[in-house]
């Protein structure tokens, strides 16, 4: 289970999900965003030692809009009307560089590196919105490849289970690159948080009630543009 202290230990995303939910609940602080409340914890982190995008705890529980949507915006080449950027743009055309590639490059020249890092925000915007996730780290340790991560803010209940699908997808899709496999999937989220509007249902979810989701985020969540 999670703590304040050592954050949540789990083998997959789904779980991760849930037990990451679970600590919100416990453990977050009443806040708000705009005039939309939020319960609030500062500075989780997560470990997922066996991390992948098909997950019968996402497949029963989660958005199949929001994971198919999420999936797509990582993706290479990925264009979103309604959205001022996406993942994909940020991670394959950072103004002309393809990070992708540029990790590649990085991982195969020196394996035990320390520095395959890419960022994902640009430096000096004034832009409404910035991404939620900001950092990616690759590691190649023990024959795998690990993956770490930044997020300044991540929607628990309603986003956190697709963000780590398209992560997970993105690490294999990385490994495969190096010729090794998947390893660990951990990081730090500085605002993990569930807002108001999904509280109940993150209740029911936790304890159990065969609950499917429904994204709630663009009708009742605070103004943005934000991703």
């Amino acid at each position: 289970m999670a703590d304040q202290r050592t954050g949540i230990h789990v083998q997959t995303i789904g779980e991760c999900w849930i037990e990451s939910i679970n600590h919100v609940l416990k453990q977050g602080q009443s806040h708000h965003d705009g005039e939309v409340g939020l319960l609030e914890v500062l500075g989780l982190t997560l470990e997922i030692s066996a991390p992948s995008v098909y997950d019968p705890l996402l497949s029963a529980h989660g958005d199949p809009t929001v994971l198919s949507r999420t999936l797509a915006k990582f993706g290479r080449g990925a264009s979103m009307p309604d959205r001022p950027f996406t993942y994909g743009q940020r991670i394959f055309d950072m103004d002309g560089v393809n990070q992708f590639d540029w990790l590649v490059e990085r991982l195969q020249y020196k394996p035990d590196t320390k520095s395959a890092t890419i960022n994902l925000l640009v430096p000096g915007s004034t832009a409404a919105s910035l991404p939620c996730l900001t950092t990616l780290d690759a590691k190649l340790r023990k024959g795998r490849l690990d993956l770490q991560f930044f997020f300044r803010s991540q929607n628990i209940f309603g986003r956190q289970y697709a963000n780590l699908a398209a992560l997970a997808q993105l690490q294999s899709d990385l490994a495969q690159r190096c010729d090794t496999v998947s390893g660990t999937l951990r990081g730090y989220v500085a605002s993990a948080h569930i807002y108001s509007f999904d509280v109940n249902e993150a209740r029911r979810l936790v304890a159990g009630d065969p609950l499917r989701i429904a994204d709630k985020y663009y009708e009742f969540g605070p103004p943005s543009t934000g991703t």
